[in-house]
């Protein structure tokens, strides 16, 4: 099984404020520690059930977060900026099933931690054939064009409830409960990472539970 994480960074545990998102700013170097941490997790999950390729493809800002040394080191990583298909680079590659590690809710949502769609200033709301769409929607119609499944998705109670309703029943790890764009409730780290490896081992071995996501051809992409 080949696995493919694409891994952004406002849904990883513990992230509530863009300061922490962007290079230079207070808080950064923290959150690229929890980023490594939940995108570690889910490697370790996702051998357990028997992966034996693991491709990260760094997904956020400017997709130089992730540090090869601190990843797991059965993991390749896919980092910096330009690159095909930005946030899903590498997924055309001979994928068997991707996982979405750190997404947020899509623009417009008022509760959704850090909620926007790809660059908050440009896009205020993106839509596929008519529904609002995120980066979850999105990133799982690329993933599907080229055949790949998505089987797990990871960030706030707000994006959970996003993918389930835009992928369908799609499994999630609920990181941290959104209280508001900048504030959220986070449970003990260890507890969040223990449900990161064990949902990851869970899922990945439930093939059936997977879900391809392709548009209708053509479809129309309103922005």
């Amino acid at each position: 099984m080949r696995v493919y994480l694409s891994v952004d960074l406002e849904g990883i545990s513990g992230i509530v404020h863009s300061s922490q998102t962007q290079p230079g700013e207070p808080g950064y170097q923290r959150a690229i520690e929890l980023m490594h941490a939940d995108t570690n997790a889910v490697i370790q999950g996702a051998l357990a059930a028997g992966a034996r390729s693991i491709l990260v493809n760094d997904a956020h800002w400017d997709m130089r977060n992730l540090c090869t040394e601190l990843l797991h080191p059965q993991a390749t990583l896919i980092t910096g900026w330009q690159k095909p298909f930005s946030m899903m680079s590498g997924v055309n590659e001979g994928s068997d099933v991707a996982v979405f590690v750190g997404y947020h809710a899509a623009a417009g949502s008022a509760r959704g931690v850090l909620s926007h769609t790809y660059r908050s200033q440009v896009f205020l709301e993106v839509k596929l054939n008519g529904r609002t769409a995120g980066e979850t929607l999105l990133n799982a119609a690329l993933a599907g064009w080229f055949g790949v499944p998505v089987a797990l998705i990871t960030g706030d109670d707000a994006l959970c409830k996003e993918a389930q309703e835009g992928l369908g029943p799609v499994a999630t790890v609920e990181v941290k409960k959104a209280v508001s764009r900048y504030a959220a409730v986070c449970q003990p780290h260890q507890q969040v990472l223990d449900a990161l490896v064990g949902q990851t081992t869970e899922t990945l071995k439930q093939p059936g539970s997977w879900q391809l996501i392709v548009p209708p051809r053509p479809s129309t992409l309103t922005i």
